[in-house]
């Protein structure tokens, strides 16, 4: 602010008066630049404040806006399909006239009807008369079917364990939450890890073939997250966990040879098999290593007229299948664009001027999807207003990006006036947010060419948010065996929920058919159901 040292002016140092006013002026206009540039990032501030409040106030898709088939997004329940069931229950409420008026003639009655909403978790226990026939002449006895009720030498319904699964994997309430919940003796921790069990063990056939299926998708995307298992040795080789590691393999090899990875991962890997978008499967595998060894075991499947394959992820190389295996299937990858928003809004307090241009832009690319899905969402509509306005956005916001790492201001005039970047070194953390855009930017924009493809893989990331919730309920769990279990019914439960197929359904038609299941697991992919069960009710009856 103009003060001199002691030290620097010495004991008799005087300034002139006409340099001491000189400097004053100058500090007062230096002050009013600074206090423009604070009013103007105040503002920016402001305003994008607004915006993403805007951005966040969504409203009903209307049924008349044009939706390509193929560009369609699956059911988006990721976590599961409702439990609770819906019953009108007319109740009449009645004046006691005796009471009220001495007297039951001569009165005017009126009604009013207001609404009320009942909420019970109720345990109903059903007593079956079951019939069997017997033929006194040939010996031939033949009993009533429960299959459509239930599974043999279990006392649960096929909806009490649809319920129980939506629960548990669905919305991670942990079983033995569960078992306090319900508060009966059928529903004990046996019983429930029990029909669990046994429910998972029939559907390994659908769970492992649908493995195959998703290895012939066109567009993959995934990610993985860190889970823990008390006991992680090898299984028996009966055991479900021995049986699905023989397929898809359990520990992955360090890519540079070194020895085994350590980190045991739920990865997930979502892709569409078929153009139809219910057709998407969701699958979820513990193991130890990442989304890309996953992947890398996948393709080994993958048939040669497949084609070429895109991967939407985070771009972290351990989630990418070796450089072989890329080059082999021609797969091009796609990055997300949650990733490179992240570090800005981390870090914004450093350079508010670099970080709120990147949030603004990072903004409007979403406002554009809305915008897309608002007028429908066609290849024409996505090319034209990706090609129009989100890649001129792209652009602006890598030149930003090179003038913070650089210092150089590009002369087209994406850099706002008036304001000189903070060139940021090589050690902190704008830079290499700044450095992931430029490196990156490739892979980030690929969506613009691509309709299919989304804007972010924030759908990924969501599916896999329930296992940090059931991490936060029940900690871990205690067998490989039981962490098998959870991936093969969560893949069920999510890929149900894609196909728009209540889990009740899929359990109770699937294992009306277990004769059928092993030899012909792609008849009850919870796709492959969905299509037949709408097939039965579209087909007149005889």
């Amino acid at each position: 602010m103009g003060f001199i040292p002691k030290s620097e002016r010495g004991s008799q140092a005087k300034l002139p008066e006409a340099a001491v006013r000189a400097e004053g002026l100058a500090n007062l206009e230096v002050f009013a630049e600074l206090k423009r540039k604070r009013d103007e990032l105040q503002a920016q501030m402001s305003e994008y404040d607004r915006k993403l409040k805007e951005t966040r106030i969504t409203t009903a898709p209307d049924a008349a806006v044009q939706m390509e088939f193929d560009l369609a997004r699956p059911c988006e329940l990721m976590f599961s399909y409702p439990s609770a069931a819906r019953e009108l229950k007319p109740q009449k409420q009645v004046v006691d006239r005796m009471q009220e008026f001495e007297k039951t003639k001569g009165l005017h009655v009126a009604y009013d009807y207001p609404k009320r909403v009942d909420l019970k978790i109720v345990v109903t226990e059903i007593q079956y008369q079951v019939e069997t026939v017997t033929d006194p002449e040939t010996g031939k006895s033949v009993r009533a079917s429960m299959a459509d009720e239930g599974p043999e030498n279990f006392q649960m319904t096929w909806g009490a364990i649809a319920n129980l699964i939506k629960l548990h994997v669905g919305f991670a309430i942990p079983i033995n939450r569960l078992v306090l919940i319900i508060g009966q003796p059928e529903f004990s921790s046996s019983k429930i890890c029990r029909v669990l069990h046994f429910t998972a063990m029939n559907l390994m056939f659908v769970y492992l073939y649908m493995a195959e299926e998703l290895a012939d998708s066109g567009i993959l995307s995934g990610d993985d997250t860190t889970t823990k298992v008390i006991d992680v040795s090898e299984e028996k080789p009966e055991s479900l966990a021995h049986e699905i590691d023989e397929r898809l393999g359990f520990v992955s090899k360090r890519a540079d040879g070194t020895g085994d990875k350590k980190a045991l991962n739920v990865s997930l890997l979502v892709g569409k098999p078929e153009a139809d978008p219910r057709s998407t499967i969701r699958f979820f595998r513990t193991h130890v290593g990442s989304v890309g060894n996953l992947m890398s075991k996948l393709l080994e499947w993958r048939s040669p007229k497949a084609g070429s394959l895109i991967f939407q992820g985070d771009l972290s190389s351990t989630n990418l299948p070796s450089p072989e295996l890329q080059e082999k299937f021609r797969l091009a990858i796609a990055g997300c664009g949650a990733h490179a928003r992240r570090p800005f809004w981390r870090f914004r307090a450093d350079d508010p001027s670099l970080c709120y241009y990147m949030l603004r832009g990072f903004l409007m690319l979403t406002q554009i999807e809305h915008r897309i899905d608002a007028i429908g969402r066609t290849k024409a509509n996505v090319l034209k207003l990706r090609g129009r306005y989100a890649r001129w956005i792209w652009l602006a916001m890598k030149n930003r990006c090179v003038a913070a790492v650089t210092g150089d201001v590009p002369s087209s005039g994406t850099y706002p006036k008036g304001i000189t970047p903070n060139i940021w070194p090589p050690t902190s953390d704008l830079h290499a947010a700044a450095m992931y855009m430029i490196n990156h930017f490739d892979e980030l924009t690929l969506y613009l060419v691509h309709p299919a493809l989304e804007y972010t893989n924030n759908g990924r990331e969501r599916a896999l948010r329930i296992e940090k919730c059931m991490l936060a309920g029940s900690k871990f769990r205690k067998t490989r065996n039981g962490r098998a279990v959870l991936d093969i019914l969560r893949t069920i439960n999510a890929t149900c929920t894609a196909a728009q197929l209540d889990v009740t359904d899929y359990l109770r038609y699937v294992f009306k058919h277990l004769d059928e299941l092993h030899d012909h697991p792609e008849r009850f992919t919870p796709y492959a159901v969905a299509r037949h069960l709408e097939n039965l009710k579209a087909s007149p009856r005889v």
